[in-house]
């Protein structure tokens, strides 16, 4: 009896060394799982900062092609705006809209305060844009409801239909763009006016 309980003894301070070797793989992999689960955290993240950022690019294109219209419109038509043939597509002639112009939107556009997003997010975000008009076809291709020159009480109102191409640069103030700017490039058909 005595023999039996000190062979048994024996055996369990062998089985010591497989306790703590299972016990330390345990925990290993249990470290590289949260490890793992704290970086796809951090990616997803990063992916959804991306993600928000594109879409305020892309909204902030739209804004500078409405601008131009705007600006278009209040000029008195496309015929009023100086051509140019130092566009980026080779053209006859295009008329394109500078950064410069679009200086009057920054007041349409509200600043985030302490407690509250701004009318871009969180961050001041500074934007550069250029939108340039081509392949001009006149008249429009269509019916313009509201602008027939005929009938009892004529409009005297020109649309065209134009290609617009804009690319806007957007990056948080206080950054520099090439660190943490974000670029959109967008291109329509649409049909503005060209003279009154």
């Amino acid at each position: 009896m005595v023999n039996t309980s000190i062979a048994r003894s024996r055996r369990r301070s062998r089985e010591r060394g497989a306790a703590v070797f299972i016990v330390v793989l345990v925990i290993t992999m249990l470290t590289a799982i949260g490890l793992f689960a704290a970086h796809a955290a951090t990616l997803s993240t990063i992916a959804s900062g991306h993600e928000r950022r594109m879409t305020q690019t892309h909204y902030l294109t739209e804004y500078a092609m409405q601008l131009a219209i705007a600006e278009i419109e209040q000029k008195g038509g496309l015929e009023m705006i100086p051509r140019s043939t130092s566009c980026s597509v080779i053209t006859d002639a295009c008329w394109p809209l500078l950064p410069h112009t679009f200086d009057a939107a920054q007041e349409l556009l509200e600043p985030p305060a302490a407690e509250t997003p701004g009318s871009l997010g969180r961050a001041d975000v500074q934007w550069i844009a250029k939108v340039e008009i081509t392949d001009k076809i006149r008249p429009a291709i269509g019916n313009r409801a509201g602008s027939d020159m005929g009938g009892p009480n004529p409009v005297s109102v020109d649309y065209c239909t134009v290609t617009m191409s804009a690319r806007l640069i957007a990056w948080p103030d206080g950054s520099a763009i090439a660190t943490a700017g974000s670029q959109e490039s967008m291109s329509v058909v649409a049909d503005i006016l060209c003279s009154k």
